[in-house]
Order: C-alpha cells, then structure tokens, then sequence
C-alpha cells in the first residue's frame, strides 16, 4: 500500500466521522497496488470498489457466477489508465471517512 496513503487511513482512524482527502492517490480496493502513477489501462467500479486491471478477471468471473452484473457502476475505457479512470470517477474532492456504529 502506498504510504501516503497508510498516513490518511490512520489520520481516519484516529478522527472517526472526519472526511480526509486522498488526493490524487489511486490504489487498488482488491489487492492495494498502488496505480498512481502505473500506466495500465483496465479494470472497473463495483459498487465503489476501485478494481485495477490485474484483479479485473477473477473479480469477473465471480460477478458473472453470482449475477452482480448490476453492481459495476464503470468501466475504465481502452486508452485510459486505470489511475486515471478511478479519478474521474470518484471526483475531485475525494475523500475517506471512518464511522462507528454503536457498541
């Protein structure tokens, strides 16, 4: 995982219900390779899961066995990296927030 991104998890952690930016930091919600900068091109959104174009195949078949077709919300187009793709998607203002539910 990205260590700037590791900072921002712990910020989150540490702040419950604080929305913290991520900047322009792409990691993969699958496996967490950090795409930030990679050059590939692939993979989608499910639900709101970022996933890069590696991880792209097996998360395929699993959608195509339990017919979640519906819960791909993008697909990265041929062209545009994967890094790129995830920031248009999310936004410009993307952030991370943890919450807590009662105990």
């Amino acid at each position: 995982m990205n260590e700037d991104m590791e900072r921002k998890w712990d910020e989150a952690f540490a702040n419950p219900g604080e929305a913290i930016p991520v900047g322009d930091i792409v990691l993969c919600d699958s496996c967490s390779v950090d795409y930030t900068s990679r050059p590939e091109s692939g993979g989608f959104i499910f639900e709101s899961k970022a996933i890069c174009p590696a991880c792209a195949p097996s998360w395929r078949r699993l959608i195509a066995l339990y017919g979640e077709h519906s819960m791909v919300r993008a697909v990265c187009p041929d062209g545009v990296t994967f890094a790129a793709f995830v920031r248009a998607w999310r936004g410009p203002n993307a952030t991370i927030r943890v919450t807590r539910g009662r105990l």
